[in-house]
């Protein structure tokens, strides 16, 4: 059963009511839409939608009870949050019908320590999260691929990720998921330095040649 979120109308539109009603209100403003219905702003409260989505993660099904027009199943497909205080400044509500396929993108996560990183290979994740098309309730919180048997030199593609009957990958089989690269070698110091002593004898030898030529 998707968790509940409580949405009242909202009529404030300027930055300054907006500001507001974050401030003093705690109220987070916030917006409604989907294929079949009109853009609605509506605001909820601050602290209970970080606690509902915290429950249902990412991609979760959010049963919105919108005042005195009823409840409806939504995803939140976008979230503006403020990277100095960390707080959610705007959410998009996208209203979904829990029969029809929808896109969302969903997180890949690596599991496992690479074989190839006991040898000094470096993981490098290209992806971090994939485009995939399933039903709301039966996207996966995350897609895992175990990287512990790859070596230096290995390589995940979107084909090696594991699939489900459920969901569906939309990328191509040969898309780069997560390598595992060879360490950058860098010159040793000693060798630097051996090369630039090296160097300075020539230079001597041609001074002291010049002065024996003198003497004479």
């Amino acid at each position: 059963m998707a968790a509940t979120l409580k949405a009242l109308d909202r009529n404030t539109t300027k930055r300054s009511e907006l500001r507001t009603l974050r401030e003093k209100e705690e109220g987070l403003p916030a917006v409604i839409y989907g294929k079949d219905r009109k853009s609605a702003p509506v605001k909820v409260d601050a602290l209970e939608f970080i606690k509902v989505y915290r429950e249902v993660g990412k991609n979760g099904v959010i049963e919105l009870d919108f005042e005195g027009q009823g409840k409806y199943p939504v995803m939140v497909h976008d979230m503006q949050v403020d990277s100095i205080k960390n707080h959610v400044l705007h959410v998009d509500f996208y209203s979904v019908d829990l029969n029809k396929e929808v896109e969302a993108e969903v997180p890949v996560h690596l599991t496992g320590e690479a074989a190839g990183s006991k040898d000094g290979g470096v993981v490098q994740q290209m992806l971090h999260e994939i485009l995939v098309k399933a039903k709301p309730n039966d996207f996966p919180d995350s897609i895992d691929v175990d990287i512990s048997e790859l070596n230096i030199g290995d390589a995940v593609q979107a084909g090696d990720l594991p699939k489900g009957d459920k969901y569906e990958i939309l990328l191509d089989a040969e898309e780069p998921i997560a390598s595992i690269v060879p360490p950058t070698e860098e010159p040793a110091e000693d060798e630097e330095e051996a090369d630039e002593v090296a160097e300075e004898p020539a230079a001597d030898q041609e001074e002291t040649g010049d002065e024996t030529t003198k003497t004479e």
